[in-house]
């Protein structure tokens, strides 16, 4: 997701929140300290709807109801013989699921509307079984539109006037980390409520004081809502403290054997360093966060030797909780290209692009360089559109832009009329539409919506459980990144790839593609540091070179592949426009503990 959607609907909110007063009611004493703390506002937005779905035979028809709704269900026989089950819940959402001849279960997925904070359309897995004659039934897991803000009040006698009840403050908030955006550094509090200033002086916001000392709230336009903080313990603020007690970990446990495919084991039965990831996760829960740029891990898991060795969470976030993957997501668009190659629906990576959609005549800008770009191009980061994710006002490629442009919904045709800047291979630059285009291609070489064919292709055979798949406008599925995984789940693809391309003796793309894919193709910000959608990147532990490659997002999303040492990392965080707070602890934590770690199993 990019920064005008990350901002999103949240940061006009905050935008408009300064309340025009004539000035700080003049206090007779001071009442420095009294809202001293941790101040935490938690609001829900959605989903509107969710939970248990039934469906019943009335007659000739099915009916469908949930949450007391109720929808006519329409049954079309498809081309590859199975049967396409559909039904639409007011503006609310709507299902489409594949019935194979013969049986009886309904698969597919539930397409949840734009929310509020989540502010695409998205697409989640529902499975419809047989619960007596005539009756099909499930359940609906929405993703929960959900924002946590965190504010900690610090007195501040030292910069303040007589009188004056004065902070020092910052905002946290674990799911967009927009307190990079809104930057506040202090608070004036007075009678009516407290102000929130930048670190030019700038008044931010101004909160109205509902009881003094013990709440104050803050209206949220759009909504019609209001979110009220409250003080908040340690043990009631897991969006602020790592965890909600920093006391030592005693010993490292095996991560609990699930069925979802993993072989877990303890870290020390299989070679590694035990002391040395205690004392990193010890470091991780004792972390008291003092200023904003301060790590925000969720989750850390590490795999070694085919198994999972370490799992914990943080900050409120737990294994069933699926987290955004940013960019990373690009990585899963390569994984998904392969594994079309591999079925034979595409024929190869370098098939042209233009084919998949009617041919170069179709769209604007017509060039014949456009004849020439292959889908290679695209995993690559290599079409020569002039798109520039780096470069905003200049580039109409740019992510942001396409996003921005509501009178072209459709992101595939928005991109297919870019103008050429380059030759195809010539130029690498970083453009997310261009990756994105790979959905498309997909989708119409295999007969298969987006999600449809990741389900099919990816997410049963690596055993994954709930997950929600972003998508565009007009709800094909998106490849720019951003799908919500379980990290569990998400730590699969490593997986995958560390083992040549198959999970578990199930094959999902060939050893080929994975040695294509790990191998230097293109230079976008250093020479060879990218392959076919996947990061590559060296790490030096004492005198030795480590190289891996990976899946990389914004806040800190981070799938590493480590061949040398036969071993997978992941994390998951929420630093999101932070860089360098992210870059500090993937080098901590990756060059002082994990790597290190795994060096002594050998």
């Amino acid at each position: 997701m990019t920064r005008s959607r990350i901002v999103g609907t949240l940061a006009m909110a905050w935008a408009t929140m300064t309340i025009t007063t004539s000035g700080f009611a003049q206090e007779t004493e001071s009442n420095l300290g009294i809202w001293e703390g941790l101040w935490v506002a938690d609001a829900e937005f959605g989903p509107r709807l969710g939970g248990p779905v039934t469906l019943h035979r009335a007659g000739d028809d099915w009916i469908a109801e949930v949450q007391g709704e109720r929808a006519r269900v329409t049954l079309a026989r498809q081309r590859d013989g199975t049967t396409q089950w559909r039904f639409a819940v007011s503006d609310l959402g709507h299902f489409v699921g594949y019935q194979v001849a013969g049986e009886r279960d309904v698969t597919g997925h539930w397409f949840q509307p734009p929310g509020v904070i989540h502010n695409y359309p998205t697409a989640t897995p529902v499975a419809l079984a047989p619960a007596g004659d005539g009756v099909l039934s499930g359940t609906i897991s929405p993703l929960r539109d959900v924002v946590s803000l965190n504010i900690p009040l610090t007195p501040d006698p030292d910069d303040a006037k007589p009188g004056e009840d004065r902070y020092r403050t910052f905002l946290r908030n674990p799911q967009r980390n927009l307190g990079m955006w809104f930057r506040i550094e202090s608070a004036i509090a007075d009678g009516q409520g407290i102000a929130f200033f930048n670190a030019d002086g700038e008044q931010l916001a101004y909160a109205t004081n509902i009881e003094a000392g013990q709440r104050f709230t803050m209206l949220i336009p759009r909504t019609g809502m209001t979110m009220d903080f409250s003080r908040r313990a340690r043990n009631d603020a897991p969006g602020f403290f790592a965890q909600r007690t920093p006391a030592a970990v005693a010993a490292l446990v095996r991560p609990a054997a699930l069925d979802d495919g993993w072989q877990t084991a303890a870290p020390a039965t299989s070679g590694l360093d035990e002391q040395l990831l205690l004392d990193m996760l010890n470091d991780i829960r004792a972390f008291e966060p003092e200023q904003l740029r301060a790590p925000y891990i969720h989750a850390l898991l590490i795999a070694h030797r085919g198994r999972l060795v370490f799992e914990s969470y943080f900050h409120g976030y737990h294994r069933e909780r699926t987290h955004d993957s940013r960019s990373a997501g690009k990585s899963l668009g390569s994984v998904l290209l392969g594994a079309a190659i591999r079925t034979g629906a595409i024929d190869s990576v370098d098939a042209p692009v233009y084919d998949f959609y009617g041919g170069v005549d179709a769209f604007a800008n017509p060039d014949p360089r456009k004849a020439r770009m292959t889908l290679r191009h695209l995993v690559t980061m290599s079409p020569g559109f002039d798109c520039d994710d780096d470069d905003y006002e200049g580039s109409p490629g740019n992510e942001d832009r396409m996003q921005s442009q509501s009178e072209q919904p459709d992101w595939y045709r928005y991109t297919l009329d870019l103008p050429m800047r380059a030759e195809p291979g010539s130029a690498d630059i970083y453009c997310t539409a261009g990756i994105n285009l790979l959905g498309g291609a997909i989708s119409k070489a295999t007969s298969r919506s987006l999600p449809r064919f990741f389900h099919e292709q990816i997410a049963e055979p690596l055993q994954m459980g709930h997950y929600h798949m972003n998508l565009s406008p007009m709800e094909r599925g998106y490849l720019g990144g951003g799908i919500r995984l379980r990290p569990r789940d998400f730590m699969k693809l490593g997986q995958l790839y560390l083992d040549g391309g198959v999970w578990n003796g199930h094959r999902v793309v060939s050893a080929d593609w994975v040695r294509a894919s790990a191998a230097a193709q293109s230079s976008l910000y250093s020479e060879g540091d990218y392959g076919f959608g996947w990061w590559r990147r060296d790490f030096r532990v004492g005198d030795r070179i480590i190289p891996t490659y990976q899946a990389a997002g914004n806040g800190g999303q981070m799938l590493f592949v480590v061949p040398e040492l036969d071993l997978v990392v992941m994390f998951n965080a929420g630093n999101y426009s932070d860089g360098r707070t992210r870059g500090a602890f993937r080098d901590r934590y990756m060059q002082g503990g994990i790597l290190p770690a795994a060096i002594a199993a050998e």
